[in-house]
């Protein structure tokens, strides 16, 4: 009888030790103070995070917030995560196509910096970007189509068989200033319209809903970017291949994370060890690479997308 009770007492302490560790868990998500409300939208809404370890948040000039998260994934992978939140709605805020030597041509490289810095004027200052379309390695001729300052540069897709998830879409500023995001085949309806544009890849959501994108299971760094029914811009981009430091994010994992930000449409820019988010830095002078990619240092690419604002 005496073991039986020594069983019951040390099976209740058990249970009770066990409530207190729910409980603490559940304290511990009250409690977290997020510094940004996208990235506590992310957290509790995506389904892709299973614990944040770190967030922070601050703004690069009136209506460009910089957000950028460290968490643990569904998978158990920790994960590198950075946003811009663009409100297009902020006076002298627009989003413009950056090519090298800010030139209305293709077929050459710079890095993202170096084209904001061929690009940058008073009145016209680069505040924020990251690389653009996908390309191809040997000529930088861009898979889709290029749209700068309201002239078409190149007109056409131009995918390849053996990389099926280029040339697939197309992301511009129409020319009342609101995004759009397309398939190839609407491509033609919009061209007229289109006052900045580069092709794109996968689409991630499409009129509020997600795009299944199950064949392509792959996980690698990533860049997209999505656009809301309010005209607010989400430059995404996701570190990866470096084991302890982050692990790449799935088409499948980018989908839920814009819906979770209530995204009307989103589609998978150039990514890869290309991976490219930028701001200007006004303390130091200087336009700052934010993530790591995973070639180690900013990489020479085809275009970009820029975000200028009107600041002198």
């Amino acid at each position: 009888m005496k073991l039986s009770l020594n069983l019951l007492f040390l099976l209740l302490c058990g249970l009770a030790c066990a409530g207190c560790e729910e409980e603490d868990i559940i304290q511990k998500k009250k409690t977290y103070d997020y510094q940004s409300e996208v990235a506590q939208l992310v957290a509790d809404s995506s389904g892709i995070v299973s614990e944040v370890f770190t967030d922070t948040a601050f703004t690069v000039v009136p209506g460009v917030e910089q957000i950028e998260m460290h968490f643990l994934d569904m998978r158990g992978y920790t994960t590198r995560l950075f946003i811009q939140r663009i409100d297009l709605n902020t006076p002298g805020l627009s989003l413009e196509v950056g090519t090298p030597y800010d030139l209305p041509s293709y077929g050459s490289s710079q890095t993202v910096a170096e084209m904001a810095r061929y690009a940058d004027k008073p009145g016209h200052r680069v505040v924020g970007g990251v690389n653009g379309d996908f390309y191809d390695i040997s000529n930088f001729v861009p898979r889709g189509p290029l749209h700068k300052n309201g002239e078409i540069i190149k007109d056409r897709f131009t995918p390849t068989a053996a990389l099926p998830q280029q040339a697939l879409s197309f992301f511009g500023i129409l020319n009342d200033g609101k995004p759009h995001i397309g398939y190839t085949r609407e491509y033609e309806n919009y061209k007229s319209r289109l006052t900045e544009a580069t092709g794109g890849g996968v689409l991630l959501m499409k009129d509020s809903r997600v795009v299944d994108n199950s064949q392509f299971p792959q996980i690698d760094p990533r860049i997209a970017i999505g656009y809301t029914a309010e005209n607010i811009i989400y430059f995404v981009v996701v570190d990866g291949r470096k084991f302890h430091y982050s692990n790449g994010m799935s088409y499948e994992y980018l989908s839920k994370l814009f819906r979770s930000l209530d995204v009307h449409s989103a589609l998978n820019l150039d990514g890869g060890g290309s991976s490219t988010m930028m701001i200007y830095n006004a303390l130091g002078g200087v336009w700052q690479m934010r993530n790591q990619s995973s070639d180690g240092k900013a990489r020479a690419v085809s275009n970009a997308w820029l975000v200028i604002s009107d600041q002198p």
